[in-house]
């Protein structure tokens, strides 16, 4: 092949790819209609949120949807829905974005790590299992780069033990499991509408759930404890927080919800192209596919590198080659979520440290798969899925150029 363009030559691709975010005139007219309207706060009455909460609920399979103001505030909303409050354990997984185990902490609850899957990047059920003590009130597993949970067994530890399963589906819009939305199969589910994610408002979020004193509650607490007045099981306001979503927020959802499906279809159908392609490639290892799993959202295609399939040549140093050769590829240590700079969680800031009868220091926390799992992992972000499969064909192209070319990228004391 020719020479790599870490070392001068012609890069495999040269021109971007899609933009992440897709919008037309669909999104300037809801929006322009919400300006018109005068009417641009949340809350009872906001017509866009009530329109958005009705269409994503039936395209999730929900019988309800509460809009909210982010991803973080759908899952601290839904925990405290769940009946979670202080010194109660929630279980997240170990590989995740710090709002997880962070909206546990934001109302005085403890998150308890639980070890991952390395084959799907997903929480391991058996680890759940170990981590249930008689405090654990919820769990939370992440459909992590949008590819669904192995909810059947979760939900099954769930039912056994009387733990309520919160779907923490931010990236995960639009995947089904079994024919039905995700979000929709646990007690709740929550979703982000975040700049990045392949359905967005540039911030957002969202609660779904089938259980309609659920669905009361979140709203009531997302809306600073007001009660509507089409509910029937609260009896008393609860303690609540402006969370509220925006009008113009929520028209610019509508809009972005009208083409769901086919994106989301389009980046399932080139993902799975990855999945043969890099899958066959030494060194590679895709996600392996679930007969039960009928849609991946593919917020992130994501996948393992080993180094002796590349003549020793790191992690880090192919995913530069691959960005030399016009490829979007990046490493995913970050997302070993009690390692992140981000959770820096202490007694002195976080209630929930000082409520516990045991000492915690998220520092000392040890989940091995998910340690590993973040030495190996890579991943390219959605916008690569969103074009042909020409597009895809570049990715492909690019990875068995670095491996043709890998041994001028490996320092001669390695090989």
């Amino acid at each position: 092949m020719a020479e790599l363009a870490l070392r001068g030559g012609q890069p495999v691709r040269t021109i971007p790819f899609p933009d992440s975010i897709v919008h037309d005139e669909r999104e300037e007219e809801q929006v322009l209609e919400v300006v018109r309207s005068g009417n641009w706060g949340g809350g009872i009455g906001a017509k866009k949120n009530a329109a958005l909460a009705e269409l994503f609920a039936r395209q999730q399979d929900a019988a309800y949807c509460i809009p909210v103001s982010s991803g973080t505030a759908a899952l601290e909303v839904a925990l405290e829905a769940l009946g979670v409050g202080p010194g109660d354990e929630v279980i997240v997984p170990a590989y995740t974005w710090i709002a997880t185990p962070l909206s546990a902490l934001s109302i005085g609850a403890l998150a308890v790590f639980a070890d991952v899957d390395r084959a799907t990047f997903n929480i391991d059920p058996a680890d759940i299992e170990r981590k249930i003590t008689p405090r654990t009130r919820a769990i939370v597993p992440v459909h992590w780069g949008g590819r669904p949970c192995d909810l059947d067994a979760i939900i099954e530890i769930g039912t056994r033990h009387g733990i309520p399963i919160l779907e923490d589906a931010a990236q995960a819009h639009g995947a089904k499991w079994r024919g039905r939305g995700v979000g929709a199969i646990g007690a709740a589910g929550t979703f982000s509408f975040q700049q990045s994610k392949t359905i967005t408002a540039g911030e957002g979020g969202a609660i779904t759930t089938n259980d309609a004193a659920i669905a009361e509650r979140a709203a009531s607490i997302a809306n600073c404890g007001r009660i509507r007045p089409e509910d029937t099981h609260l009896t008393e306001n609860p303690l609540g927080h402006n969370y509220r979503l925006n009008e113009l927020s929520a028209a610019l959802l509508l809009a972005q919800l009208s083409r769901l499906d086919e994106l989301a279809d389009r980046r399932d159908a080139n993902a799975r192209v990855l999945d043969t392609e890099l899958g066959s490639i030494a060194g590679l290892r895709t996600r392996p596919r679930d007969e039960r799993i009928d849609r991946s959202a593919q917020y992130l295609y994501l996948f393992r590198y080993d180094p002796t399939g590349f003549g020793g040549l790191s992690r880090d140093e192919f995913a530069r080659a691959m960005q030399a050769e016009g490829i979007p590829c990046f490493a995913g240590a970050g997302s070993l979520v009690y390692r992140s700079p981000l959770l820096n969680a202490t007694p002195r800031n976080t209630a929930a440290l000082l409520l516990s009868d045991r000492p915690i220091d998220y520092r000392q926390t040890r989940c091995p798969e998910a340690e590993r799992l973040a030495a190996e992992a890579l991943y390219v972000p959605h916008r690569v899925l969103m074009g042909t499969s020409l597009d895809v064909a570049d990715v492909i192209a690019a990875a068995r150029k670095v491996q043709a070319h890998a041994s001028e990228l490996v320092p001669a004391t390695v090989r």
